[in-house]
């Protein structure tokens, strides 16, 4: 049986994947779900967010025991996880020791500095299994051409290679949105979320995948300033420099297992 493998970010990050989840289930293949930080923010407890995503996940068809809160486990704090690059990967590694056939992540678009952390991530991890070429990544959101805090939700970044539009129904998409609605601590960030995230679910009603490159990652996303630099205060160059022995060791690796060069 296909064994399908979805790494996020924080909890929550799993409804860019929703619609792939639940395609990918129906399709008879097993599903694993990896989140690399603990969530953790304001108020809200790891074991509250660990809780909300078990639930929207138990409701997609996903085993609870086949959903692995790492983050939480191991104390990888959110907003940092750049930082926690080769210890992420190990957990991922260590958890996940069973054959995985496909993969899909969120997708290398500045939105925000966790999720560009965990594409890193879910890549190297890739890479090692020899699976580059089955990994895919989904977009959540991002500014790219968006002045100030203004960003798009679930709208794939036009720069790189084009995207694959798999159709879903509105009833699909209405459904999905509506699983926003066990996040209760994180109402806040759903409230800026959840329109645009409507009008793609709902209106365009599209699923947006585009297979990974590892090429890709020693640049930024895309030209000019970055979300999570104008949001968050994360330098670009900052998160870079920190980043830069992973993705080499992770280009490196990539290119021999594919043949071709870094």
């Amino acid at each position: 049986m296909t064994h399908a493998l979805f790494i996020f970010a924080h909890q929550d990050d799993e409804i860019a994947a929703a619609s792939r989840i639940a395609w990918t289930l129906g399709r008879g293949c097993t599903v694993s779900c990896v989140f690399l930080t603990n969530g953790e923010g304001g108020r809200a407890t790891a074991a509250q967010r660990d809780a909300e995503s078990r639930v929207v996940l138990t409701r997609l068809g996903v085993d609870p025991a086949r959903v692995h809160f790492l983050g939480s486990e191991h104390g990888l704090p959110d907003g940092g996880l750049v930082q926690h690059l080769d210890r992420a990967l190990a957990l991922v590694e260590k958890r996940i020791a069973e054959p995985v056939h496909e993969l899909t992540c969120l997708a290398w678009e500045g939105g925000h500095h966790d999720h560009d952390a965990s594409h890193l991530v879910a890549v190297a991890f890739a890479a090692r299994r020899g699976i580059v070429d089955r990994t895919v990544e989904v977009p959540l959101y991002q500014g790219h051409r968006l002045p100030l805090g203004i960003f798009d939700t679930l709208a794939p970044l036009r720069v790189g290679a084009p995207w694959n539009g798999r159709r879903i129904t509105a009833g699909e998409g209405l459904r999905i949105a509506a699983l926003c609605r066990f996040y209760t601590t994180q109402r806040k960030t759903w409230l800026g979320l959840l329109p645009l995230a409507l009008l793609r679910m709902v209106i365009g009603r599209r699923e947006w995948t585009r297979p990974v490159d590892p090429r890709r990652l020693g640049e930024p996303p895309h030209p000019g300033t970055l979300f999570y630099e104008r949001r968050f205060g994360v330098r670009r160059v900052d998160f870079a420099r920190t980043a830069e022995p992973f993705v080499a060791r992770l280009q490196a690796t990539a290119a021999t297992r594919s043949g071709t060069p870094a």
